[in-house]
């Protein structure tokens, strides 16, 4: 395949943040962020990334567009499908599609709407979050890409590759993506929610404390389902890095779904939970820590919007503290 040379991006928020500053740097006008209205109005002040002003082109998702060489997709679960249509303009006969949410199946959904042929798995392995059109990441952070196996990385792979290294976007092709998506979702499932739900950074995670080990069984479920849903081994040492992962993480950090509770946004909980929760009916395995999360979590939502009979009106619109 070409080099890439044009690219569209749907999701300016915290994970899109990841993207917009190296790709509009070296893609120039041949890179926009698709948005409309009040969100549009907002993204044309510009935002913030790791302390420094990026602008970019700014797309409306409707009306006449040409195809681009690359679409990502970096909005949340809830708001997927639609972004789907709205890049519906942008995507030509050899465009690649690539979303970054989280999640199992963004990769499958895509692929039926434009054909599985167009879309590479990708997974964010990056620290992030944005508020009022501030964003900040951790430059460390790696996006993980490919087809389901890479051995070797065929064209399409190797020219995503090529694009990300030129923008300064650090990424890696892994040999298995397959097994890297379910790795980060037990991350995302262990780690995100029981935060969440405590309300407490990721300084509660210490080998032997309290919220460690409602994390380790979280990762015990999630590994039962992965087995029996999709073949897939996460070993005791896939495990022992995830340990490693999180007692590195900064201890103030607040992981995505914990920032969305703060925020009174909805949140990923059935993303995550729900599903584990749902693949454990399926295949008749017990997921009960996950079904916890799940509950808990909901609980809290409904808290957030108002619609507990007999809460104060104060606790009606404040987030939950640590």
């Amino acid at each position: 395949m070409r080099e890439i040379r044009t690219a569209a991006l749907i999701g300016m928020g915290a994970m899109g943040a990841v993207f917009a500053p190296g790709l509009s740097a070296t893609l120039g006008d041949g890179f926009r962020v698709v948005a409309g209205g009040a969100r549009k109005a907002r993204l044309a002040r510009g935002v913030t990334v790791n302390g420094a002003p990026v602008t970019f082109r700014l797309t409306e998702p409707e009306g006449p567009a040409e195809p681009v060489d690359l679409v990502i997709l970096a909005v949340k679960d809830y708001a997927y499908r639609e972004a789907l249509e709205q890049v519906g303009r942008f995507v030509g006969e050899d465009t690649i599609l690539l979303p970054v949410l989280n999640g199992l199946d963004c990769a499958r959904q895509a692929g039926e709407v434009y054909g599985p042929e167009k879309v590479l798995y990708a997974s964010m392995w990056v620290d992030a979050s944005m508020e009022n059109g501030t964003a900040v990441y951790n430059p460390r952070g790696m996006v993980r890409i490919g087809e389901a196996r890479n051995d070797p990385p065929g064209p399409r792979v190797l020219a995503l590759e090529g694009l990300f290294r030129r923008a300064g976007v650090r990424c890696r092709v892994e040999p298995d993506m397959i097994h890297c998506i379910w790795l980060k979702f037990m991350g995302n499932v262990s780690e995100n929610l029981p935060c969440a739900l405590l309300g407490v950074p990721y300084g509660a995670y210490r080998e032997g404390w309290p919220a460690d080990g409602i994390r380790r069984a979280l990762m015990a479920e999630v590994a039962a389902v992965a087995r029996a849903e999709a073949g897939v081994e996460l070993t005791e040492e896939d495990m022992a890095l995830r340990n490693r992962i999180v007692y590195n993480q900064d201890p103030a950090s607040r992981p995505s779904t914990l920032q969305d509770l703060d925020r009174g946004r909805q949140t990923e909980v059935e993303l995550f939970a729900g599903t584990v929760v749902r693949l454990g009916e399926k295949h008749g395995l017990p997921t009960p820590v996950s079904a916890i999360m799940l509950q808990g979590i909901r609980a809290l939502e409904a808290k957030n919007a108002g619609t507990i009979p007999g809460l104060p009106e104060a606790a009606r619109t404040l987030a939950p503290l640590f």
